[in-house]
């Protein structure tokens, strides 16, 4: 029977949860079991049996099959890979990632009590060594983390350990009460915890943090693969959440998933001499057209201009409300002398976004890596080769929220506005990658590191063939027939080597009458 889920044992014993939840099984299956559209939960250490890993969860999904791969990795390695995605990181030199995170980021075993607040001295302090090896780790990453700044070791004042089950759980310990805002920080850590191990491969595990006083500076000190569970509120929590995964999991494999799509794509108002004109100037702040706020030197404004359409079930019918919204947009800056534009970064230093908005199915890591590879990868062979100066900090692979009224943020896309072939097929990619993820985890090139490494860094070969296998498996689903229509340009495109054009005015593409000017 497909849909069940599986807590896989570890040798300690301690995370044996399972027992009494419903649609959960305790232990491992039997090497008579089918296991096709079974999910198979590897929370702790233990490997896996033989049976397993000789193809009988073939047609499985094995969380944290990666483990012992990630844990052989070396912190060297561990480092370039999360700087690769955006993170800073002040791993210790020549020691194993994998292992219990600890109050100074090394693997001596001292751990801290459940809820304990830290720092005021309780914390072990870097060694010198340790401070060299930040400092380097320092200069090489970008100058934001995924906290919101660069990381600074000097003047440090926080450890956290972050228990991460999933995209959407995780534990941090301690509380970060002596910070200004602990609730915001506790959620940024939990998501970025939750991304760090995604971006390795990994649906669970734990990270180990070092964050600045003003919590927004922070770096990875320590990663494990597995759940270092400390105290009593784990266990409780993990089991609601195995209950809930499991219910939907469930849920989902009883009868096809169907997804609502919306968005909030961006696009730039320009004056004849190329300066941004600032949104707010026409557009209201609230409402389906409208802008979008960011902080320049410290200061709220709102250059951006944002559609926000209803959602919708199909693709094209989310397409149609993005046309009247533009068409709205167009009128309230009819008479004025500005060109819209749209892409990853039509303005140097401004860079836009195409989030995309799925409710009705679980944000689950098969989910996200489906987003990935269906929908990223494509849009990234698209894109001007100049765009690729946004990322990490933009566009990373994975980039999510959670929303509070259910449903999920998927915001690596740059903004698709740029005309309306490639909104009809990104909005088609996301759909069809959201309902039939199950499928599309038979290849999925993004899995490998040598192709996150060719994403970053531009190798377009590389690219191209992932391109082709995701293609490959996208026409073998059921949906395809409903959407070819509108996906078959995007990889005709590719093929043909084609860049979308972020220099000219959008309205131009989707028919929207305006004034012509200088463009």
């Amino acid at each position: 029977m497909a849909g069940r889920v599986w807590l896989l044992r570890d040798e300690s014993g301690r995370l044996d949860t399972a027992a009494g939840i419903a649609g959960v099984m305790d232990g491992t299956p039997g090497p008579e079991e089918s296991l096709r559209g079974d999910v198979l939960i590897r929370l702790g250490r233990g490997d896996l049996p033989s049976s397993l890993r000789l193809g009988q969860a073939a047609e499985a999904w094995i969380w944290n099959e990666r483990a012992e791969h990630v844990a052989s990795l070396g912190n060297e390695e561990t480092a370039r890979r999360l700087r690769r995605e955006g993170f800073v990181t002040a791993l210790p030199a020549g020691r194993p990632s994998e292992g219990r995170a600890t109050a100074s980021g090394t693997n001596t075993g001292r751990t801290f009590t459940n809820r304990t607040v830290i720092g005021r001295g309780t914390a072990s302090w870097p060694s010198a060594a340790y401070e060299r090896e930040t400092r380097r780790d320092r200069d090489r990453a970008p100058r934001s983390s995924v906290l919101g700044g660069g990381f600074d070791p000097i003047g440090s004042s926080g450890f956290f350990r972050v228990c991460v089950f999933g995209l959407d759980t995780a534990l941090v310990d301690p509380l970060p009460v002596d910070f200004r805002r602990p609730l915001e920080l506790e959620r940024r850590l939990a998501r970025a915890s939750a991304r760090a191990l995604y971006a390795l491969g990994l649906d669970s595990g734990t990270v180990g943090w070092r964050v600045g006083r003003g919590g927004r500076l922070g770096a990875i000190v320590s990663l494990s693969p597995w759940i270092e569970e400390r105290g009593e509120e784990w266990p409780e929590l993990l089991r609601e959440r195995l209950k809930r995964f499991a219910d939907s999991w469930s849920r989902e494999a009883r009868q096809p998933v169907r997804v609502r799509l919306g968005a909030d794509p961006e696009f730039v108002l320009l004056s004849p001499a190329g300066k941004v004109v600032p949104a707010s100037r026409y557009l209201p702040k609230r409402g389906s057209a409208g802008c979008d706020a960011m902080r320049v030197g410290g200061t709220l404004r709102w250059p951006l201009a944002e559609l926000r359409p209803e959602p919708a079930e199909e693709p094209r019918e989310l397409a149609t409300s993005i046309r009247r919204l533009l068409a709205l947009a167009a009128g309230r800056t009819a008479g004025a002398a500005v060109r819209f534009r749209a892409g990853a970064a039509p303005v140097r230093g401004l860079p836009l976004g195409g989030h995309l908005h799925v409710s009705g199915a679980a944000l689950t890591g098969e989910r996200l890596r489906a987003l990935d590879n269906a929908v990223a990868l494509p849009l990234r062979l698209l894109e001007p080769p100049e765009a690729n100066r946004r990322r990490p900090r933009y566009g990373s692979l994975g980039d999510y929220r959670s929303k509070s009224h259910g449903g999920f943020e998927y915001r690596t896309p740059p903004s698709w506005l740029v005309s309306p072939t490639l909104t009809r097929g990104t909005l088609a990619l996301a759909k069809l990658a959201s309902e039939h993820s199950r499928e599309l985890a038979a290849d999925r090139p993004l899995d490998d590191d040598r192709m996150r490494d060719a994403f970053y860094g531009g190798d377009r070969r590389s690219l191209l063939e992932g391109a082709e296998r995701v293609y490959r498996l996208i026409r073998s689903t059921s949906s395809y027939s409903l959407y070819q229509e509108d996906i078959d340009p995007i990889f005709k495109a590719i093929r043909e080597n084609r860049h979308w054009d972020e220099t000219t005015d959008l309205r131009k593409k989707w028919r929207i009458p305006y004034a012509a000017g200088p463009d």
